[in-house]
């Protein structure tokens, strides 16, 4: 009996949709490069209901002609290729033939369009990849592509889509992808009848400026190399202007935009020592390079790419970074003439002075931070561990160790706490547990904080502000994309509102597709940053507060991001390390 049969048509194309339509962003991307092929001087994005609805992109290029329109809904329908080996020649922004063809398959759309040889424009109307009407309009030069009720034909996947919020976020994304890159195009984009974005057609210094914001003008650098048919161009940020969220870092092969953990590697490598861990600095790299010296068919996203000497590229960009750097006397150098037994000194009296300090605000603010990790019953899921050990509790006392690490025994066991990771772990479960309201006071900030952010991660905020105040930030919204910080929560020393606030926005931006509760994520992030103690040097009260307070836990085990916040060495274990 045969079982294998040939599928549909109609469901061979939605299968295939998929791969290159994931959401309405995707839509943005294929049409906006279609229109940038089209040698377009102006392009407009319109959309509704965070593209759900509708989405619309015009623009005043070459356009199609009626025999054209009606082909280039067809699969692996392109001008840009006729055989196999132009892949390696392309220089278009799409060259499969699939865009327009996915976005039939899943949306119904309009397109009409008019070359200038065209006495009139023409409309086709298409729904189930079919053309169902077509007809002569008058249009202007070039072609206005409209797709609605997106994923009308697959429920699960309309159904998988994020909220307005961030869906906008991801179409704003691939807007300035697109936009960042062709400076000499004007982009407009409208959401709900509201402009977000009007960038006139300029050089990419002022298009820079004008996406994100006119401080950056003095935070970049210019940066060049070249090395044989290869180049790099563009600019970097200055070290102090790093931020803890990602978003503002873009990487450009042939004017395409590509995602390359082993070239952000190379940037932040050169940046070493002089930005703080898990900070990500600015930069727009565009690299030039022979298409034949790279393969851009990896994905149908086209945002991976293979490189024909990928170590050379590495050193290239790493080497372009830093000379940048190196230009504008921001990297570090040394001094040879400088006294080092003076420095040393120096070094002393400021370590000196530090320690004071820290044991002065410790003991003023002691009582606070004890309060955050008040009302916390021990559960009997580790009591086992401390059975019959009162007597050798007070006995072996415990012992900090390289400031991070906390050594007790308990019984004929040794624990190794790793003491940031513990306090992560008490205030992720006291927060998420609890009832906020019952425990969560806000101290008022004597001034107020007024963030700014860019407009991708502005939204992503909209989506989480709940969240965030129901943990004790006194929070508003002021203004166009900016915040106002006016409260922190209670018993927190030494909060840094910006770098809290954009570590939430980073979170949810690394968790964007996993089925997680936004508060969960908030409360996450929140237990990685704040700052409980201040002092480094703990007393045996301090200690002992920490141990009893994480197996007070549910997960004591590991830290909320499933690190190991202690160890176990038993007797033989130890005897064996000898």
């Amino acid at each position: 009996m045969n079982i294998i049969s040939q599928l549909p048509k109609s469901v061979a194309n939605q299968i295939a949709a998929g791969e290159v339509i994931h959401r309405p962003s995707s839509i943005i991307k294929e049409l906006i490069e279609n229109s940038i092929d089209a040698k377009s001087k102006n392009i407009k994005v319109i959309i509704k209901d965070a593209g759900k609805q509708s989405i619309t992109v015009i623009d005043d290029g070459i356009g199609m002609t009626k025999k054209d329109s009606i082909k280039c809904i067809n699969r692996h329908s392109t001008s840009k290729l006729s055989k196999a080996e132009d892949l390696f020649k392309v220089k278009t922004m799409g060259f499969r033939g699939e865009a327009l063809a996915s976005i039939a398959a899943v949306s119904e759309i309009i397109i009409k369009t008019k070359t200038d040889s065209d006495k009139v424009g023409n409309q086709l109307s298409i729904k189930d990849s079919k053309v169902i009407e077509q007809k002569e309009i008058s249009f202007q030069r070039g072609t206005s592509i409209n797709a609605k009720n997106l994923f009308y034909n697959i429920p699960a996947r309309r159904n998988f889509l994020k909220s307005n919020n961030l869906e906008i976020k991801y179409i704003i994304d691939e807007f300035l992808r697109c936009a960042i890159a062709h400076p000499e195009i004007a982009f407009i984009l409208i959401n709900e009848k509201a402009e977000i974005y009007n960038l006139k057609n300029s050089n990419l210094k002022k298009r820079i400026i004008s996406v994100f914001k006119k401080s950056y003008e003095n935070n970049l650098i210019e940066c060049e190399e070249k090395y044989g048919a290869i180049s790099i161009k563009g600019y970097i940020g200055k070290p102090e202007n790093s931020k803890k969220t990602r978003g503002e870092q873009f990487i450009y092969v042939n004017d395409r935009f590509i995602k390359s953990a082993y070239l952000n590697h190379a940037i932040i490598n050169s940046y070493e020592g002089m930005i703080e861990e898990k900070k990500f600095p600015f930069y727009i790299l565009f690299i030039t390079i022979n298409t034949d010296l790279v393969d851009i068919n990896i994905h149908p996203t086209k945002t991976e790419i293979k490189f024909e000497d990928e170590k050379l590229i590495y050193n290239l960009v790493k080497s372009s970074v830093k000379k940048s750097l190196e230009k504008f006397n921001i990297s570090p150098s040394i001094d040879f003439d400088a006294d080092i037994n003076f420095t040393k000194n120096i070094n002393f009296k400021i370590q000196s002075s530090e320690n004071k300090k820290a044991q002065e605000t410790y003991s003023n603010k002691k009582k606070d931070w004890e309060k955050i990790f008040e009302n916390v019953k021990v559960e009997n899921s580790d009591k086992l561990l401390f059975e019959n050990t009162s007597s050798i509790e007070n006995e072996n006392k415990p012992v900090q160790f390289l400031e991070n690490f906390i050594f007790k025994q308990v019984g004929e066991k040794l624990l190794i706490f790793n003491h940031k990771y513990c306090q992560q772990r008490i205030l992720f479960e006291k927060f998420k547990n609890s009832n906020i309201k019952a425990f969560t006071n806000t101290q008022q900030s004597l001034f107020p904080q007024y963030l700014e952010f860019n407009h991708s991660d502005f939204k992503i905020l909209q989506e989480i502000i709940d969240d965030i105040k129901s943990i004790g930030f006194n929070i508003d919204f002021f203004g166009k994309n900016s915040v106002v910080v006016n409260g922190i929560p209670s018993g927190l020393d030494d909060i840094n509102e910006k770098e809290i606030i954009e570590g939430f926005i980073e979170e949810i931006k690394n968790n964007s597709d996993i089925k997680s509760e936004n508060r969960d994520l908030v409360i996450k992030s929140f237990s990685k940053k704040a700052k409980i103690i201040n002092n480094k040097v703990l007393t045996q009260l301090e200690m002992n507060l920490i141990i009893d307070r994480l197996f007070a836990c549910k997960n004591s085990k590991y830290s909320p991001d499933g690190k190991q916040n202690y160890i176990e060495l038993g007797i033989d274990k130890v005897e064996n390390l000898f």
